[in-house]
């Protein structure tokens, strides 16, 4: 082409960047720098999206004067976010000339996957003070982070927020809501959300059924199940992996295999590794060992190494010692050894008093080194008043 304009230019980068050739498209840009479509905003944004040293880009702008461009610090505040420097994006954020909603929504995103929850809930309180109305996704990932953290006082701020802003309870902020209420311990109020909001889609059916069964109200799920299918809402495969972790937990034998047998037979749906996982799981909590050994057997469960582990739970449960040694040779033979697999066998061994068994597991060298591996875990509490 004789004349590049900066279409030529946008199309030619946007298709590498697509490609997911970043190489060329660095490339094209050093090339659009000699030409005096350069400073073009579009292509900018193309690029820093794509990945690709993306502080060296942010400084060529800077050299270019077009970094105060919305858009541009937009995307560079989006790309310091995924590389978990929020403290580079707060400065991009402030030097900012004009900030609209779609980049306040980044900033506010930034801080809340950094953990940062109050300095997202003061942006957003900043938001409201200079008249700028947040929607959604300014509040979505706020509510991620207070579900992740069990900060309910501040999950509720933010559901107050989007009552005074007059948001409506759509799929996305209702099962963020949801979740994080679930996720605090408070299954009524998720119950509420869930009943204000007006299209409820089997994304929102799915969230409260798996949020009661993970808050152990195995009954309440199943019901919510039943007003789904009520209403005409079909459910998908995560749908019924909640339903059979709900039974699961609860010791719901014949309801899961029920549940089970219907996502085939009625719904037409394929059970995966996790669905079989998790009736293999509540078998082994009831004691059925063999039937839940048979399962494995019979299905594509036998080369998954989370429907094995369950098996060997169960059998340090029951003290079922000779299909927990059998479980854990499986393990091995599959190269999916894990140092609980050996806690679990030992402890098998323990509940029979075979002491001698238990030493020999754990003086193996492999065990050693995998224990040695094993990290620290870690609690956090909330303290409310």
């Amino acid at each position: 082409m004789q004349e590049r304009d900066a279409v030529s230019w946008n199309t030619v980068i946007g298709g590498y960047v697509r490609a997911g050739e970043a190489a060329a498209a660095v490339e094209m840009f050093n090339a659009m720098r000699s030409c005096p479509v350069y400073g073009n905003v579009t292509a900018v944004v193309t690029l820093i999206g794509c990945g690709w040293r993306g502080e060296s880009v942010h400084g060529l702008c800077i050299k270019a004067g077009i970094h105060g461009n919305v858009k541009i610090a937009t995307a560079v505040v989006g790309m310091y976010v995924r590389l978990g420097s929020v403290e580079s994006a707060r400065k991009v954020f402030g030097e900012a000339t004009v900030r609209d909603l779609v980049l306040h929504n980044c900033m506010v995103d930034g801080y809340a996957k950094a953990g940062q929850i109050e300095e997202a809930l003061s942006l957003v309180d900043k938001m409201r003070q200079q008249g700028i109305r947040s929607n959604a996704g300014t509040l979505v990932g706020v509510l991620s982070a207070c579900a992740a953290s069990g900060a309910l006082v501040a999950g509720r701020h933010i559901h107050e927020l989007a009552l005074e802003a007059g948001l409506k309870l759509d799929t996305s902020l209702g099962t963020a809501l949801m979740d994080m209420y679930f996720k605090c311990g408070c299954p009524n109020e998720a119950l509420s959300v869930f009943n204000s909001m007006h299209d409820k889609d089997v994304v929102a059916w799915t969230a409260v059924i798996m949020g009661f069964g993970v808050n152990g109200q195995t009954g309440e799920a199943i019901s919510l199940f039943r007003n789904m299918e009520e209403d005409g809402v079909a459910p998908n495969e995560v749908t019924f992996l909640a339903l059979l972790s709900a039974c699961s937990h609860g010791g719901l034998v014949q309801e899961g295999k029920e549940f089970l047998e219907n996502m085939v037979q009625r719904y037409g749906l394929l059970p995966g590794s996790e669905h079989y996982g998790c009736v293999i799981d509540l078998l082994g909590r009831a004691g059925r060992l063999d039937e839940a050994y048979e399962l494995i057997q019979r299905t594509s469960s036998q080369g998954d190494a989370m429907a094995w582990r369950a098996l060997l739970a169960a059998c340090r449960v029951h003290g079922h010692v000779k299909m927990g040694r059998m479980v854990q040779a499986q393990l091995d033979a599959m190269g999916h050894y894990h140092p609980s697999d050996a806690i679990l066998l030992s402890n098998s061994y323990a509940s029979q008093g075979r002491w001698d068994e238990i030493a020999q597991v754990r003086d193996s060298e492999e065990h050693k080194k995998l224990v040695d591996k094993k990290e620290a875990g870690c609690s956090l509490v909330v303290m409310t008043c």
